[in-house]
Order: C-alpha cells, then sequence, then structure tokens
C-alpha cells in the first residue's frame, strides 16, 4: 500500500510546504515515487538546468522531479547517506541550494529565499542522523503502514548499490552480479 496524493498533500502541510511554483504535476507523481517507509521532511521549487523542478527530502532521500509535457517525468535521487555537503546562498528574492554528493554537486537555483536556508539546513540534518543510524550498525526505523517485506530489503540493498555504478565506484556487470546474488538468481 502506497500513500495516495491526498496523504502526501496533508504531510507537506505538516511540514509547513506551502507555495510550490510550478509544480502540481511533479506533486501528483509523489505517489508513485515515494515508499510506504518514507516520511516527507521539507520540501520546495526551483531550477535544475533551467527546468522547474520539485525537490523533496524524505527521511531516506533528496528527490529532484521534473515533470515535462513531452517527455514524461526526469527523477534524480541523492540518498541521505551520499551527501557529503550541503550549502546554500541567499538574494534579495531568491537563493541557491548546492548538494555534494561524491564528486557530483547538484544545484537547485531560484529557490525562495526564505526555503533555501530551511531546506539547506533540513538536508544536513536528516543526513547526519541516517549517517549516524547506519554507523550504529542499526537499522534506521521508518513508520509503515505495513510490515517491511524481504523484497522491501532487496531493493534497499539495491538503491545502495546504483549510485556507486553511476560513480564508477563498481562496474555496470558488479552491479549485476550482486543483484543476481541477492535476488538468490
Amino acid at each position: 500500500m502506497s500513500y495516495s496524493l491526498n496523504e502526501i498533500k496533508e504531510q507537506m502541510e505538516q511540514v509547513g510546504i506551502k507555495d510550490l511554483f510550478g509544480t502540481k504535476r511533479e506533486v501528483k507523481e509523489l505517489p508513485k515515487i515515494l515508499t510506504d517507509n518514507e516520511t516527507i521532511i521539507y520540501g520546495c521549487s526551483g531550477l535544475d538546468d533551467g527546468n522547474t523542478v520539485l525537490c523533496i527530502l524524505t527521511n531516506r532521500r533528496i528527490l529532484m522531479l521534473d515533470k515535462g509535457l513531452l517527455y514524461g517525468i526526469k527523477s534524480t535521487e541523492i540518498p541521505l547517506d551520499m551527501v557529503n555537503g550541503v550549502s546554500y546562498e541567499k538574494g534579495l528574492v531568491l537563493g541557491k541550494i548546492s548538494v555534494t554528493n561524491g564528486a557530483t554537486v547538484t544545484k537547485l537555483e531560484n529557490v525562495k529565499k526564505q526555503d533555501a536556508p530551511v531546506m539547506a539546513n533540513a538536508i544536513k540534518e536528516q543526513a547526519e542522523k541516517y549517517k549516524s543510524l547506519l554507523k550504529n550498525n542499526e537499522q534506521p526505523v521508518f513508520p509503515t503502514h505495513d510490515e517491511p517485506t524481504d523484497t522491501d530489503q532487496l531493493i534497499v540493498e539495491l538503491r545502495k548499490l546504483k549510485p556507486l555504478v553511476d560513480e564508477g565506484v563498481i562496474t555496470e556487470e558488479e552491479f549485476q552480479e550482486k543483484k543476481k546474488q541477492l535476488l538468490g538468481i
């Protein structure tokens, strides 16, 4: 069972996300993207490579969504345990947020100036919490609708490995081999 659009909108209201300029289509995609054990911490809208995107921080990852009229949806995901640094800038009206993960810096521009520090600090805090749980060899506890299944655990493990392929730490072949191993194929 996944979240309904109304449940997601309610979560967004509870954490103070109000005006997400130009991202209504992206918000409608969230029920398909968020998992049962994800909670929205904060969010804002901004520009990524000139496109308006919805940036959502959950208890597990940072999501940047861009729902195009013709090309479907573009989703960028940064797992919280991969966040190395977060910074922000504030101008007169707008701000910027930069998230560093590995050698990659993801920039979100034209963020409302009041949202930039809140989002940046929320990312820092949530990443520290998440890393602390992993460091202490504890499984992060997430609120769920249902009990987690073995499939959920496999998905978590595969999501941890995928950024390593993207960063060139492991090859696609090594990833596929580990995937088969995890799936018992």
